[in-house]
C-alpha cells in the first residue's frame, strides 16, 4: 500500500536545529529506500519541508518509517500521512474496452 507523507517543521524549529541532523537524515533515508518502504523524496519549491512516497503494509508501519527518521526523533518536524488508492476513474471516462 502506499502513502503520502507530507513533512512539516514543529514550533522552534530553524534551520540552524535541522543543520546538524542533515547527514543522518540523508543516510537514514536512503537505508529506508534501500529497504524498499521509501519510494520516493521531492523537495516542494514553494515550501519548506518534503514530499516522500513510502510502500507500507499499513498506516501503523508508516509512521513507524517515518518514526525512525532522526529529524522526527529530535521532535523537529512531523508528517502528515494519507493513504493512496489507485485512481479508478478511467473506466468511467473510457469504457473497459477503451484500452485495446
Amino acid at each position: 500500500m502506499q502513502f503520502l507523507a507530507l513533512s512539516r517543521r514543529l514550533e522552534g524549529t530553524t534551520a540552524e536545529k535541522l543543520a546538524p541532523l542533515a547527514a543522518d537524515e540523508a543516510r537514514v533515508a536512503w537505508l529506508l529506500h534501500v529497504e524498499g518502504s521509501l519510494r520516493s523524496v521531492h523537495l516542494c519549491p514553494d515550501r519548506p519541508g518534503s514530499v516522500l512516497l513510502l510502500e507500507c503494509a499499513s498506516l501503523d508501519e508508516a509512521h513507524a518509517t517515518l518514526d525512525r527518521l532522526p529529524m522526527v526523533q529530535a521532535g523537529l518536524i512531523a508528517f502528515d500521512v494519507s493513504r493512496m488508492l489507485p485512481y479508478t476513474g478511467w473506466a468511467a471516462l473510457f469504457g473497459a474496452g477503451a484500452a485495446r
